[in-house]
């Protein structure tokens, strides 16, 4: 049992005063508010020592170097970079590829609107559409096609000993440089070309049967195209294979 001497009479008899508890609140230290608290010594020695070894850094690089952030203050005088890789189709990787390439895989490009019929390996689909592989309208001269390219077939044509009746359609809408590269791809993938005949058709050849044969009307016959001489070819300079140019100042 507590003593009274123990015991707050005035706690317990309700007679506290308020007063006297404010003022005993307000007689203890307060907490120090936040944002006024003390900073150990520690940390302001550490500060100082980033400051000063930041700002001789920055220091270093501006004013002495005047370099920036650039990343050449990495790099010694004895450095040497590695070559970069090639990614293809750079300008200079463009200059050594020949001309006769280009214009191929350019002509394959337009052949592609041939190969439901002719199909991709230019053997055609037996009985249906004639093959132009061994075919002597491919293998002659390069008037005959330019004319078929132009203005089609129409009625039964004689392909290797075997009659086809089907109608081509004439490619006259193409333009004369895209005509003259599915000729060319035509003639040097499926043709059996003389010795010495290269097979390039070029757009100046192009247009030339353009002017030609422009007068003509609809698609063409077997008997029509038997009167072009079989080894008839379209007028026009032959050209350098690498570079693409006229031989011989065509």
């Amino acid at each position: 049992m507590d003593s009274p001497e123990e015991k707050n009479i005035d706690y317990e008899t309700g007679t506290v005063s308020a007063v006297d508890l404010h003022d005993s609140v307000r007689r203890e230290n307060p907490l120090d508010k936040g944002g006024q608290g003390r900073i150990g010594m520690a940390a302001v020695v550490i500060c100082c020592f980033i400051l000063i070894i930041g700002g001789g850094q920055i220091f270093q690089t501006f004013v002495a170097n005047g370099s920036g952030f650039s990343s050449n203050i990495y790099l010694t005088k004895d450095y040497q970079p590695m070559p970069r890789p090639s990614l293809g189709g750079d300008a200079a990787e463009k200059e050594q590829v020949a001309w006769i390439e280009d214009w191929m895989s350019d002509g394959k490009k337009v052949y592609n609107n041939c190969i439901a019929c002719h199909q991709a390996s230019g053997l055609g689909i037996p009985g249906q559409f004639p093959p132009l592989v061994g075919s002597e309208w491919v293998d002659g001269g390069t008037k005959r096609l330019g004319a078929i390219m132009l203005h089609g077939i129409n009625g039964p044509l004689k392909v290797g000993g075997q009659t086809y009746n089907q109608l081509m359609p004439p490619w006259n809408n193409l333009s004369d440089e895209k005509l003259a590269q599915v000729v060319t791809y035509v003639r040097r993938s499926f043709g059996s070309l003389p010795e010495g005949e290269d097979g390039v058709v070029t757009t100046e050849m192009m247009k030339a049967a353009r002017d030609e044969f422009g007068a003509h009307t609809g698609p063409y016959t077997e008997a029509e195209l038997l009167a072009i001489p079989a080894d008839a070819n379209l007028s026009g300079a032959k050209v350098d294979l690498e570079t693409g140019d006229p031989v011989g100042g065509g």
